[in-house]
C-alpha cells in the first residue's frame, strides 16, 4: 500500500470556511469522479480547525511553533506498481491536468507540501474510528521537521522503534484512541507534482504522526500518569525533531472515496 499526503494552504485572501467549502463540494467530486481511472483506493480530507481547545492545548503541550495547515488530503493505492501503471493511461493523465487545474482555484501552492509515505500503526485497536463531523472525535497531526544534524535514517528507526514503543508502553495512560506514523518513502513522483505546481514548500522530514482523541476523555484532567507519559514523549521528540518548528493541529475527516485496499502477500523468506 502506497499513501500520498498534500497538506494544504488556501490561496491568499481566501477565507478559511470559503476554502475548505469548495474544497469538500466543488474538488471532493471532481476526484471522486475520476478516482476509478486514477485507480485510487481511498480518499480522505481532512478539515483543520484553528481554535478548537484541543488542538491549543497539544501545541502547549508538544510546544509547536509551526504555522498550522487549512487542511490534509490522503490519498491510498493498493501499491505503488498500482499507481504507476494508472499513471501512463491517457485518461489517468487527462484526470490529473484536470485535478492540477482546479487546485489553482483555492490552493497556494508555494505554502503547501506533499510527499509519498507509508502507514505504521502504533496504537491500532480493531475498527475503524473516524473524527467525522457529527462526533465527539479529532484527529491530531504532528508535523515534524528533522533535528539538524539528525540523518533521516537514523531519525526514522528512533522514531519507529524507541518512540513507538514508549507511546505502546504508555497506551493505557494516554488519551489516543488510535496513533499512526506516516513514514515518508521517496518516491520521483512526487517530485513530478511538485514541479507541476511549481516552487511547494519542502523542508527536511521523515513524515507526520496522526493521533485520533475523542473530546469527551480529553476534557478530564490529565493524572499523574498521563502527565509523565506525556513529558516523555515530548523529551523523545526533541531527540530527532526540531520542535519549535514543528506544526500541531486538530481537524475533522470527510470520507469522499472508500475501496477496499487488497495488498499483495509479502515474499516468503528463503529458509532453504
Amino acid at each position: 500500500m502506497i499513501r500520498f499526503n498534500y497538506f494544504l494552504r488556501r490561496s491568499p485572501g481566501m477565507p478559511l470556511e470559503d476554502f475548505q467549502n469548495y474544497w469538500l463540494s466543488t474538488h471532493g467530486p471532481l476526484v471522486a469522479k475520476h478516482a476509478s481511472s486514477l485507480r485510487i483506493r481511498r480518499y480522505i480530507q481532512a478539515h483543520v480547525r484553528p481554535d478548537d481547545p484541543l488542538g491549543q492545548m497539544l501545541q502547549q503541550t508538544y510546544g509547536t511553533q509551526g504555522e498550522p495547515y487549512d487542511g490534509v488530503a490522503e490519498l491510498w493505492w493498493k501499491s505503488p506498481a498500482d499507481l504507476y501503471e494508472a499513471m501512463t493511461t491517457a485518461e489517468a493523465q487527462q484526470a490529473s491536468k484536470e485535478l492540477l487545474e482546479d487546485e489553482r482555484n483555492f490552493i497556494d501552492f508555494s505554502r503547501s507540501a506533499l510527499w509519498f509515505a507509508v502507514d505504521m500503526p502504533q496504537i491500532s485497536p480493531p475498527g475503524r474510528i473516524i473524527a467525522r463531523e457529527e462526533t465527539t472525535v479529532l484527529k491530531g497531526y504532528y508535523v515534524g521537521r528533522l533535528a539538524e544534524g539528525v540523518p533521516a535514517d537514523r531519525a526514522k528507526y528512533h522514531w519507529f522503534s524507541v518512540h513507538g514503543s514508549l507511546a505502546r508502553q504508555y497506551e493505557q495512560c494516554l488519551p489516543f484512541q488510535r496513533y499512526i506514523q506516516v513514514h515518508q518513502v521517496d518516491e520521483p513522483l512526487a517530485d513530478n507534482f511538485r514541479a507541476e505546481r511549481g516552487g511547494m514548500e519542502v523542508f527536511p522530514t521523515i513524515g507526520h504522526a496522526e493521533t485520533w482523541m475523542d473530546r469527551r476523555s480529553m476534557d478530564a484532567p490529565p493524572g499523574p500518569e498521563a502527565q509523565e507519559a506525556f513529558a516523555l514523549l515530548v523529551q523523545d521528540i526533541g531527540n530527532f525533531v526540531d520542535t519549535t518548528a514543528a506544526t500541531m493541529f486538530v481537524a475533522k475527516e470527510h470520507v469522499i472515496v472508500d475501496k477496499k485496499i487488497f495488498v499483495p502477500p509479502l515474499p516468503t523468506p528463503n529458509c532453504s
